[in-house]
C-alpha cells in the first residue's frame, strides 16, 4: 500500500513539474537571410538546414550573381556559368564539377517546392565568392568584388540587424523565462506599435518611448545597453519580423490584467495578458 502511495505521489509531483514548464505551440525556426555584397536576396523558397549544411534555392542565387543557368530535362543536368567559372550539377547525383574538377557533395541537390536547392558555401565559393555565416543574426554573407546585384533580386526586409538585436534585447529582459510563444507575442507588440501612427515609427523609438510614460521600463535601466540578447529571443524577434504573429494587432501587454482595457483583451499567453 505504501509503495502504491509513493507511486501515485511521484506521478502527481511529475505532473505538477510538467505543468509548470512553458509549452510553445510555435516551432523555433529561425528565418535565414542571404546577403550578397550587403544586399538582401529575394528568395521564393526558404533556406533549408540539412545535417548542418545550409541549402538555398539555386536560381535565386544564380540570378543575384548575374550568372547563366541551363537545365537539361533529359539528363537532369544543371550547368551554371559566369565568367571563367562553370559548375555542373545533377539532380540524380551528389557529384558536382567545378571548372572540370570533380567534387563530392553530401547529398544530391534536393528539390523543395519545385526549386533545386544547393549547399550555399560550396556553390558561392565555387563562384569565387567569400562566404561568412553570421550566426548571431542568422545571415549568410556573400561577397565578391565586381558583382552588381540586379534590383529585381534585392529585397527590402524593413528592418536592420540593429533593429533585430534591440528587439531581441527587450524580449530578453521582459519575458526571457517564459515560453517561446510569449517571446513571439512581445516581439509583435513592439512591431505593431512601430506600424501604428500613434507610436514612434522605429523599433528604437518604440522601445525608448517615454512621451506619456515609460513604455518599457527595463529599457531605461543603466545596464540595458550592455545586456546581451538570448538566442531564443533573437530567433523570436526575427520570426516576428518575417511575419510570424500570434497576437494579431495587439499594442499592449502586461503580467497583470489591465482593468481599464478589459474590452480590448485579446488573450493570455503564460503569465502575460495581451490587449489591442
Amino acid at each position: 500500500m505504501k509503495k502504491l502511495f509513493r507511486l501515485v505521489l511521484c506521478l502527481c509531483l511529475s505532473s505538477i513539474v510538467l505543468l509548470n514548464v512553458p509549452v510553445s505551440a510555435i516551432d523555433k525556426n529561425p528565418p535565414i537571410s542571404v546577403k550578397i555584397n550587403d544586399n538582401y536576396i529575394l528568395m521564393d523558397t526558404e533556406p533549408l538546414l540539412i545535417d548542418n549544411t545550409l541549402y538555398v534555392p539555386l536560381r535565386a542565387i544564380v540570378t543575384a550573381l548575374n550568372a547563366e543557368i541551363v537545365w537539361d530535362g533529359e539528363t537532369h543536368k544543371i550547368t551554371i556559368s559566369e565568367g571563367e567559372n562553370k559548375i555542373e550539377l545533377s539532380l540524380d547525383s551528389n557529384i558536382a564539377y567545378v571548372n572540370g574538377h570533380q567534387f563530392e557533395l553530401d547529398i544530391a541537390p534536393p528539390l523543395i517546392n519545385n526549386r533545386t536547392m544547393v549547399p550555399i558555401r560550396f556553390f558561392a565559393e565555387s563562384m569565387a565568392c567569400t562566404v561568412n555565416y553570421n550566426q548571431k543574426v542568422y545571415t549568410v554573407e556573400i561577397s565578391r568584388d565586381g558583382i552588381a546585384v540586379p534590383a529585381a533580386s534585392i529585397v527590402d526586409r524593413g528592418y536592420t540587424d540593429e533593429d533585430l538585436l534591440l528587439l531581441a534585447k527587450i524580449i530578453t529582459v521582459e519575458v526571457n523565462y517564459i515560453s517561446f510563444d510569449a517571446k513571439i507575442a512581445v516581439a509583435n507588440v513592439v512591431i505593431n506599435r512601430k506600424n501604428d501612427p500613434q507610436f514612434p515609427n522605429t523599433i528604437e523609438g518604440v522601445i525608448y518611448d517615454n512621451r506619456y510614460c515609460v513604455q518599457f521600463p527595463p529599457a531605461h535601466k543603466s545596464n540595458f545597453s550592455k545586456k546581451e540578447p538570448k538566442t531564443d529571443c533573437i530567433i523570436a524577434a526575427k520570426m516576428a519580423f518575417e511575419g510570424v504573429n500570434n497576437v494579431d494587432k495587439c499594442l499592449y501587454f502586461n503580467n497583470r490584467p489591465f482593468k481599464s482595457k478589459s474590452k480590448d483583451f485579446y488573450k493570455k499567453i503564460d503569465s502575460e495578458y495581451f490587449y489591442y
